[in-house]
């Protein structure tokens, strides 16, 4: 077996679409992702994409560690920690390591399997290429951390204990919400049958797949007023280019909903890969009176697709207490980091931010249940 980088003709799935699209600058398909794209050749089944950093140190969490562990960590403090008193001690850690970070080069990185998502669901792999792929990688980016993203205990446990036999670090992230029940253990949550009833009563129109083309821009703007006006400006900066292109690739399922005017007021786009269905593109309508429910129908876009396709469904991150009634089961996601090969300073700064991330940070998330 010969890991190496593949041709453009080879390569076959989900990534083949990702690929032709990244063929441009990342800048132009996501506004804050400036990075190399490559695709990584396992087997003639098996390809990753990677993506290959140095600094960039604006880029959005999604390729960016210093993002992910410094900038997006304190706004999560901020929205997320009460506490008066440990929100300010955990913004003083934050400050304090911020630059001692950028020195240790912290963005110098390649990122495995990385579809630039929040969240990168993986293909069905038992995970006995990792030390091929890491010696290969090695050779290529002998200064670089090799990154896998988007690792969660529920789903990844095996893969997680192959990378750590393997001499990787991991490091945990933040929670998400797996659904992997089925409809009738879904309708036995209240709350479901809640959300049915004020789906149906709101009245909204359901609109599938094909006929999403010409709501696109709208439904940009929605997901742009949620994730980066409301939210932070570090989650990806999609353009609308990116939201044609992955339409017109198959790559992203959208669906929504539109008023009687036929303004889209929430949608759902969802990435599936193998077993896994994401939700990486949502967007409502915030400016709409809570009581219109317009999260719900979004949320729900995705929970009925993972039904009808009889698929696990990863919701992400974020909205911890919606998602728990409705039957999402909690995991933490980790990060696996290969950094033996690094100088002693740079092993020294991951290795500080493991003990932060695993010690402070996760059970502070399994303490606040976020």
């Amino acid at each position: 077996m010969s890991i190496r980088w593949a041709r453009q003709e080879e390569i076959k799935g989900k990534v083949k679409g990702f690929s032709r699209m990244f063929e441009s600058q990342s800048q132009l398909l996501i506004s804050n992702v400036n990075t190399q794209y490559r695709v990584l050749y396992v087997n003639e089944e098996l390809f990753f994409p990677v993506t290959i950093n140095d600094t960039e140190w604006y880029n959005s969490f999604v390729c960016s560690p210093y993002s992910a562990y410094v900038g997006y960590s304190k706004e999560e403090i901020k929205w997320t920690i009460k506490n008066v008193a440990l929100r300010f001690f955990l913004f003083l850690i934050i400050k304090g390591i911020s630059g001692w970070l950028k020195r240790g080069e912290i963005n110098k990185n390649v990122h495995v399997n990385n579809f630039l998502l929040s969240t990168n669901p993986y293909p069905e792999w038992d995970g006995k290429e990792i030390p091929q792929i890491t010696a290969f990688l090695k050779t290529e980016f002998p200064d670089h951390a090799i990154v896998f993203r988007s690792l969660n205990d529920y789903q990844h446990s095996h893969l997680l204990n192959i990378f750590e036999t393997n001499r990787y670090d991991t490091i945990g992230s933040r929670q998400v919400y797996i659904f992997d029940l089925t409809k009738e253990e879904w309708l036995k949550h209240r709350n479901n049958k809640h959300d049915n009833k004020l789906i149906r009563k709101a009245g909204l129109n359901y609109i599938a797949h094909k006929d999403m083309q010409a709501l696109l821009p709208q439904a940009l703007q929605l997901y742009r007023k949620l994730y980066l006006e409301k939210y932070s400006e570090l989650n990806p900066q999609f353009t609308l280019k990116y939201f044609q292109e992955c339409y017109k690739a198959g790559i992203i399922d959208f669906q929504g909903y539109t008023d009687h005017a036929g303004n889209l007021k929430a949608f759902s786009g969802q990435f599936t890969l193998d077993k896994t269905i994401t939700s990486p593109l949502v967007g409502y309508d915030i400016s709409a009176p809570r009581k219109d429910g317009l999260y719900i129908h979004a949320a729900q876009l995705a929970i009925l697709t993972k039904f009808k396709l009889g698929l696990v469904l990863n919701l992400s991150s974020g909205a911890p207490a919606f998602k728990r009634m409705r039957g999402g089961k909690p995991s933490i996601e980790y990060s696996a980091l290969f950094i033996n090969h690094l100088s002693k300073n740079r092993k020294l700064r991951w290795r500080a931010l493991k003990w932060i991330s695993n010690k402070i940070g996760v059970p502070l998330i399994k303490k606040y249940k976020l």
